[in-house]
């Protein structure tokens, strides 16, 4: 029963989240092409160099970046890049928001609701679901840098070690959007309500880390950021996830997920 469930809530919607994941693996894909068209890690250093120096502060790089972090710091850019959070942040948030607000909306919970089925299982296929697609959205991005690299080949290293970093670090996130989007969606009655909710707690989110850097006044505000402990570059170059992304993004989602169940599990469905 739970492996059909689990199965029922990832084909509604699949057509949508497979052209996301499409997206996300062209996107990845090309940058090792684009490394190796400018000129691998010196002509990347001498483009950055080029750049005016408002146009740097804009992008947050400096004349250094490519001599201090490689190859490895270019490819990290592209997941940090908006396209690429709005590519996988569409896909976690739009099967979480439908996964219950959206069954609640359109009355098919009520189905589920009428079965002597447990609430807690009902609830646990919808974490079962979202971990899958976590796990789909955290690796084909880095499997699609890795397979670009080989074919390209552009100067420069970047080791095995490094994207299963990167890896873990993508899952840290869409795990941490995706529980507080759970929570969010366990209290909701439409999926608009959650999908409003977290878009908006994203974009000021994103916002608040980006203009930090460039306005003093957000820098004491910068660690209540999610994206403040999405450090791609740090996690590429060194292999290994900072402890504290670790903590803060795992917890988040962690405390996401159990505040749903408690919702979840409590609440009366005007259904």
């Amino acid at each position: 029963m739970m492996t059909a469930m689990v199965r029922r809530l990832l084909q509604r919607g699949l057509a949508g989240t497979l052209m996301l994941l499409l997206g996300v693996m062209i996107f990845q894909f090309v940058n090792p092409f684009i490394a190796d068209s400018i000129g691998g890690e010196e002509g990347l250093s001498r483009l950055i160099e080029l750049l005016p120096p408002g146009l740097q502060t804009l992008a947050q790089i400096s004349p250094d970046f490519i001599a201090l972090t490689g190859l490895a710091g270019y490819l990290s850019l592209g997941y940090d890049h908006p396209v690429y959070l709005v590519l996988v942040m569409s896909a976690i948030i739009g099967f979480t928001s439908r996964s219950i607000a959206g069954e609640v909306d359109r009355g098919t919970l009520a189905l589920t609701l009428s079965r002597p089925i447990p609430r807690t299982n009902i609830y646990v296929a919808r974490v079962a679901g979202l971990l899958v697609l976590i796990g789909v959205f955290a690796s084909v991005g880095p499997l699609a840098t890795r397979l670009g690299l080989a074919i390209a080949q552009p100067t420069g290293d970047v080791g095995t070690d490094q994207l299963l970093a990167l890896t873990l670090l993508c899952g840290l996130l869409t795990w941490a959007v995706g529980g507080l989007s759970l929570m969010v969606s366990a209290a909701s009655d439409t999926t608009g309500r959650v999908v409003g909710w977290a878009t908006g707690f994203l974009v000021i989110s994103f916002f608040v880390d980006y203009f930090a850097e460039l306005w003093a006044t957000l820098e004491p505000v910068k660690p209540l950021s999610i994206f403040w402990y999405f450090d791609t570059t740090g996690t590429v170059v060194d292999g290994s996830v900072p402890l504290t992304s670790a903590l803060v993004l795992g917890g988040s989602g962690l405390v996401g997920v159990v505040a749903g169940w408690w919702r979840f599990t409590r609440r009366d469905f005007e259904i």
